[in-house]
Parts: structure tokens; C-alpha cells; sequence
């Protein structure tokens, strides 16, 4: 199973993607940034191991929690945005991201 990605024009401030289950949209003009794409794939299968509704559930109860906080504070936000500066660092160094991509489903 694979999630259905598209790009739409408006999504709330400072967010460049978001997912939705089943879906994962981008903000137009940032559906080509592969570290993103990563992020939100790493959130997709998250929620597909976890179940979708008690991930988004504690998702919620979670954002509330941290509300106010950097986005990198929000337990289920810190791994995908490790795996973001992962994709980044191997990218700025030249390296294969073919294990990271394979990891997440995306080949």
C-alpha cells in the first residue's frame, strides 16, 4: 500500500507538507524536496504501524501538549524530522539514499 500524494496551494502557514491519511499533500512548489517527501512518508507508515486513528488521536493530544513549541519538540514529529536531516546530510555529502528510500516504501 502507498500513500496518494498531491500538491495543493494552500496549507497552514510555515508547513510545507502534511499528512492526511491516506493521502500526503504538499505545498506546491515543494512536492520535488525529497527530504520532505521523506518526512511525510516516515508519518504515513507510522500511522499505518500504530493504526491511523490512534496515531492521529495522540497526534492531537500531543500537539496540544507541545502547543507553542518548536515542531521538532512533538514526540511523533522528532524521528521524521531526524529522518529529514538524515536524507539532507547524506544528499549534501553525495551519498545514496537508496536504503532510506527502500526503508520507507518510496521505491
Amino acid at each position: 500500500m502507498k500513500p496518494i500524494e498531491r500538491t495543493t496551494r494552500w496549507l497552514p502557514p510555515g508547513v510545507h507538507g502534511m499528512t492526511l491519511w491516506p493521502f500526503i499533500l504538499y505545498l506546491r512548489g515543494h512536492e520535488g524536496d525529497i527530504a520532505l517527501r521523506c518526512h511525510e512518508h516516515y508519518h504515513w507508515r507510522h500511522a499505518l504501524r500504530w493504526g491511523v486513528l490512534p496515531w492521529y488521536l495522540a497526534y492531537g493530544v500531543l500537539k496540544l501538549w507541545y502547543l507553542g513549541q518548536p515542531s521538532e519538540r512533538h514526540p511523533l514529529e522528532t524521528p521524521a524530522y531526524a529522518k529529514q536531516r538524515q536524507i539532507i546530510e547524506l544528499l549534501a555529502q553525495g551519498a545514496s539514499i537508496d536504503q532510506q528510500l527502500a526503508e520507507l516504501g518510496m521505491v
